[in-house]
C-alpha cells in the first residue's frame, strides 16, 4: 500500500494519484500535474502542451479555426468544394455523334463565332460573327448567347419546366412557349343570350407556336391543365411529317397542374432549349451554335 503524504489515505501499489484528494503520489505524477496547471493558465489544452505541433514553416499552413499546423498534402481536405481544374474540351460532333475535332481549352472563358472568337467556324452561315461564350463562374461552367441571330441551344439532359418565352428545338422546328393566364368569366350579353363554344378543355392557359425562319408564327396548339401534348413526325397530338430530322415520337409537353414540363422521348437528335442568360453545363452536355453541335468534356 502507498500512503498519501497529504491526507494519509492508503492507496493501491503503483497508483500515481490519491483516490481521496487527487494529489500526486510519485514524481512522474507531480510533473504531469505541473504541466496541466501551466496549460490551464495559458488557455491551451493539456494535449497541445504535452504534444506541441511542429513549428510553422514557409510551406506549412495554419488552420483558421484552431491555429494548428496543417500538412500541405492534406490541404485538399480542408478547402471548399470548388473546382480548381478549369480545363474544358469542346468536341465537334457530326451525324450520329461521330467525333470530328477536339478543342482543348485551359482558359477561364472561351468565345465561339464565325469570324471572331477563340474558336471559329468560318464555313457556318448560320453562326453569327461572335456567337456564344463559355466561362467558369464560381466553379461552374456556364454558356451565354452573345446576341446571335439564331441563338445558342443547350440539349436537354433532364425534364425542363417551361417558362414564358422559352424556345425549344425539336427536329428542325423552333417552338415558342407562351403563358396565357387563366381566362376570366365572360359577361352576359345585354339580352342574356348565352355564347356558343367548346366547353372542353375549359381553360387554355398556355400555347406552343411554330416559328418560321423570319420569326413569324405559323401553327399554334393550345395547352390546358391535365392535358399532355405529344410531338413527333408520325405519332402524337402535333405531327410534322415533312421533318426528316424529327423522330416518329420525339417529345412531350407534360401538364403538371398549372405548369408544363418538356421531356425528350428518347429521340434520335434530342431536344434543345435556347439559352436565356447563363445556363450551367455539365460533363457530357451538348450545345448547338449555328449548325455545329459541340459536346463538353470536363476533367474528373
Amino acid at each position: 500500500m502507498s500512503a498519501c503524504t497529504y491526507c494519509g489515505r492508503q492507496n493501491e501499489p503503483g497508483a500515481q494519484f490519491c483516490t481521496d484528494c487527487g494529489k500526486p503520489l510519485t514524481q512522474a505524477a507531480a510533473a504531469k500535474a505541473a504541466v496541466a496547471a501551466a496549460a490551464a493558465g495559458a488557455g491551451v489544452s493539456r494535449t497541445s502542451v504535452l504534444h506541441p505541433p511542429p513549428p510553422a514553416t514557409a510551406e506549412s499552413h495554419a488552420c483558421p479555426v484552431c491555429g494548428s499546423t496543417i500538412d500541405p498534402s492534406q490541404l485538399g481536405r480542408f478547402t471548399p468544394d470548388r473546382r480548381s481544374d478549369q480545363r474544358v474540351t469542346l468536341i465537334l460532333l457530326a451525324e450520329a455523334g461521330v467525333e470530328v475535332q477536339r478543342f482543348e481549352r485551359k482558359q477561364t472563358s472561351t468565345s465561339i463565332g464565325r469570324m471572331d472568337g477563340d474558336i471559329t467556324f468560318v464555313d457556318d452561315p448560320f453562326m453569327s460573327p461572335l456567337h456564344a461564350k463559355l466561362s467558369w463562374e464560381d466553379g461552374r461552367l456556364e454558356v451565354r448567347d452573345l446576341g446571335s441571330r439564331n441563338g445558342t441551344w443547350v440539349f436537354l439532359e433532364q425534364p425542363h419546366r417551361l417558362v414564358d418565352g422559352d424556345q425549344f428545338l425539336i427536329g428542325s422546328q423552333v417552338i415558342k412557349f407562351r403563358r396565357l393566364g387563366y381566362p376570366g368569366p365572360h359577361s352576359a350579353d345585354a339580352d342574356a343570350t348565352k355564347r356558343m363554344g367548346s366547353l372542353v378543355p375549359s381553360a387554355d392557359i398556355a400555347s406552343l407556336t411554330q416559328l418560321r425562319s423570319d420569326g413569324s408564327s405559323r401553327d399554334t396548339i393550345q395547352l390546358s391543365p391535365g392535358r399532355d401534348v405529344h410531338i413527333g413526325r408520325e405519332r402524337g397530338d402535333w405531327i410534322f411529317p415533312y421533318d426528316p430530322s424529327m423522330s416518329a415520337q420525339h417529345a412531350t409537353v407534360r401538364s403538371e397542374d398549372a405548369d408544363f414540363v418538356l421531356l425528350d422521348d428518347h429521340s434520335r437528335n434530342g431536344v434543345a432549349i435556347a439559352a436565356r442568360g447563363a445556363m450551367v453545363l455539365q460533363h457530357g452536355s451538348r450545345i448547338m451554335v449555328g449548325d455545329k453541335v459541340l459536346r463538353i468534356e470536363l476533367p474528373a
